[in-house]
């Protein structure tokens, strides 16, 4: 296992159960414990965990925690990501952008750059918001429906009512897993359903991806490599050479 896919997942236990022990993880991931150590320390530099005597724990349970600690997860990575995908906008675009911190970062690089006429449909009532609030005057379109709780996403047969009355240039879409088996997966099957409706709807799909997510399959088919145009990232995994031939053979173009 990668040391950056090891942390992600250490990451992701820790949110699920709240705190463990660093024999705990030792044990969960089958390293020694002044590894669980360096990994505690590195998250913990990055504010998404609390350390404490005997390992580790994420002290915040409140609905929006979810949202906050993946924003701060490899957050320089995606700022990297959002402003390689600043360079794919024209003046006039009608764009789509899924939910997720990836997703948010890109749309606070949108707000900052010089682009002043755009559309924008999303079902990420946290993105909405920046632009509302926002001194630009982009047209803004809420996929409105049922709310998920910690994530900010409208999921439901209204978002997907909403997002079938148009015709999107550009869909920009972020993922939990991406792999030669699982394809390009999400841990949440209605948000997998609500991306795969705003691809079906539009011209073109860029997936924005970080390479911790490169080689995880995560438990909902979402997309298949065919539907992506192109995958913007701050690199692939050497490791994982075969999705890269993968993407070659179909023709997807990497950022």
């Amino acid at each position: 296992m990668l040391v950056d896919e090891r942390r992600m997942k250490i990451f992701e236990y820790l949110k699920e159960r709240g705190s463990a022990t660093t024999e705990e993880l030792a044990a969960k991931f089958s390293v020694s414990g002044a590894t669980i150590r360096r990994d505690l320390a590195y998250l913990s530099k990055r504010n998404l965990i609390t350390r404490t005597h005997k390992g580790a724990l994420i002290e915040k349970r409140s609905p929006e925690t979810n949202f906050l600690i993946n924003y701060n997860f490899m957050k320089q990575e995606k700022e990297i990501i959002a402003q390689k995908a600043l360079g794919l906008i024209e003046e006039g675009d009608f764009i789509a952008l899924s939910g997720g911190s990836t997703t948010y970062i890109f749309a606070k690089k949108l707000i900052g750059s010089r682009i002043r006429n755009l559309t924008i449909i999303t079902n990420a009532i946290n993105i909405a918001t920046l632009f509302i609030e926002s001194i630009k005057g982009f047209r803004v379109i809420l996929a409105g429906g049922i709310p998920k709780r910690g994530f900010y996403e409208c999921v439901g047969e209204m978002t997907h009512k909403i997002i079938k009355n148009f015709n999107i240039d550009k869909f920009f879409v972020g993922t939990n897993g991406i792999s030669l088996e699982g394809g390009i997966s999400f841990f949440d099957l209605e948000e997998a359903e609500v991306s795969r409706t705003m691809q079906k709807h539009s011209k073109k799909t860029y997936l924005m991806v970080d390479h911790t997510k490169f080689g995880l399959t995560q438990k909902v088919r979402a997309l298949e490599f065919e539907d992506i145009n192109l995958i913007i990232t701050d690199k692939i995994p050497k490791e994982i050479g075969d999705i890269e031939r993968e993407f070659k053979k179909k023709n997807i173009k990497i950022i």
